[in-house]
């Protein structure tokens, strides 16, 4: 007779499976990032009997930073994980994967982030190659891992998985080439051509460790370039995953298909959107005398 904890880890490896297959160059997973019961719900409410748009859970840190009042960086591993203690039981009821923020692996922490992770029920996490307490002024080497530091952590991030009941646990390798601030005083140092070289090379070393794909953004201001992303799938054989932008001329998920990404996430995005539409309907209350919904 096989154990609970046995079970859970099938059931969990089994939802790595499932959540890998659905990662398809041009027919990209959509996720709809949470951070807690009410925006799970939300999501989940779209799910009908005829129709099932979400099949897939993803969290974000930030929203789960920006919940508790603090800001992403300072987001805890044990802050980090409650979050996913809470939402993994109702992912594993609504038969849904579940892939977490995991953010840079917390450091030294990254072999217990993973192996608890796994254990609550996560299938898959982002990984990233920014380090927390760098920023992103110094350069390839000052604000990112070091490639041949990140590229052990992220198959130490394989192995560790394994090891807690998942082998076949989904890694998106986040990149964060293009968020790099550029030396005004020496722009060459992160010229356009530079910074995607480095990316192309990160993202193909990412993907040989064992990455499912690699998460290329540019941050909330920069983003990504409509050729950047196009460069970025055709060098890596499509396995790339992207940030959903929100600002002019933004790409939509059609069109990001049709380049022939893999997956597209909201990150904070809904949270965004939850405080704006707070914002904005109090706004008409107590200015305008209004109601909960506009009526026009």
């Amino acid at each position: 007779m096989s154990s609970p904890s046995s079970t859970t880890s099938s059931a969990t490896n089994t939802s790595a499976q499932l959540l890998k297959r659905l990662h398809i160059p041009g027919s990209p997973l959509v996720l709809t990032n949470i951070w807690d019961i009410p925006s799970f719900h939300a999501i989940t409410s779209l799910n009908t009997p005829h129709s099932q748009p979400v099949i897939a859970i993803a969290t974000a840190s930030f929203a789960a930073a920006a919940q508790l009042g603090i800001a992403d960086e300072d987001l805890t591993l044990e802050q980090n994980l409650s979050s996913v203690a809470t939402l993994a039981p109702l992912c594993a009821r609504a038969n849904l994967p579940l892939t977490v923020d995991l953010q840079d692996g917390y450091g030294r922490d990254l072999e217990e982030a993973v192996t608890r992770a796994v254990k609550l029920g996560a299938c898959g996490a982002n990984v990233e190659d920014s380090i927390p307490s760098a920023g992103f002024a110094r350069g390839f080497e000052g604000s990112l891992y070091p490639l041949q530091e990140q590229v052990g952590r992220l198959k130490k991030v394989l192995d560790v998985a394994g090891e807690a009941g998942c082998p076949d646990f989904v890694l998106n390798a986040r990149c964060d080439v293009f968020r790099l601030v550029t030396n005004p005083h020496r722009p060459e140092e992160l010229g356009d051509e530079v910074r995607m070289g480095e990316a192309v090379k990160r993202g193909k070393a990412y993907l040989d460790a064992g990455a499912t794909t690699v998460f290329f953004w540019g941050g909330g201001g920069r983003g990504l370039r409509t050729a950047e992303v196009e460069r970025l799938v055709r060098e890596l054989g499509g396995r790339v995953a992207v940030k959903l932008a929100d600002g002019e001329g933004a790409l939509t998920v059609d069109e990001l298909a049709m380049i022939g990404v893999a997956r597209v996430s909201l990150g904070p995005g809904l949270w965004s959107v939850a405080q704006d539409a707070v914002r904005e309907a109090a706004s008409r209350i107590l200015l305008g005398g209004g109601t909960l919904r506009d009526r026009n």
